[in-house]
């Protein structure tokens, strides 16, 4: 017997408890409305879209993206991201001017090999501000993409 549609759909099924599950929405860095403080590269393969930030080796420095929540609520962050150094990047995540989180982003043993790191916020209704800035001079990991899931 071949079970392959009913497992495709069990994920979709208006029927079962929590209803479908929700589609993330992805925010290239290098895509405006996002801002990028630094440079936009495409000189380290794996990323999406058409390049990554590689942000200003300074505190400060950051990536930024605007995105837009249709109610009040909690909403998941994955941020993928590259460090090929050995040292973490601590970080600080902001929401419309409020830092919620601090990250670290650990090394991930080259600068093409990318890893997502998921975090959990709350979003105003309509457009909202998600900055991640460095805590010291060694700057961010580079940063591909945010994609953002609101219940």
């Amino acid at each position: 017997m071949d079970w392959t549609g009913i497992s495709a759909y069990q994920g979709t099924c208006p029927l079962l408890p929590g209803g479908p599950t929700p589609t993330p929405t992805r925010y290239e860095a290098e895509d405006s409305p996002a801002v990028c403080t630094g440079t936009i590269d495409s000189n380290h393969t794996g990323y999406t879209g058409t390049g990554f930030c590689n942000g200003s080796s300074a505190v400060g420095a950051h990536a930024q993206f605007t995105v837009n929540a249709a109610t009040v609520g909690t909403a998941t962050l994955r941020l993928r991201f590259a460090n090929g150094t050995t040292t973490a990047r601590p970080a600080s995540l902001i929401v419309n001017g409020s830092t919620v989180h601090t990250p670290s982003f650990a090394g991930t043993g080259a600068w093409n090999t990318w890893v997502t790191q998921t975090l959990t916020v709350t979003l105003n209704a309509g457009s909202n501000t998600i900055q991640v800035s460095p805590t010291t001079s060694a700057g961010l990991p580079n940063i591909d993409h945010l994609e953002v899931t609101t219940t």
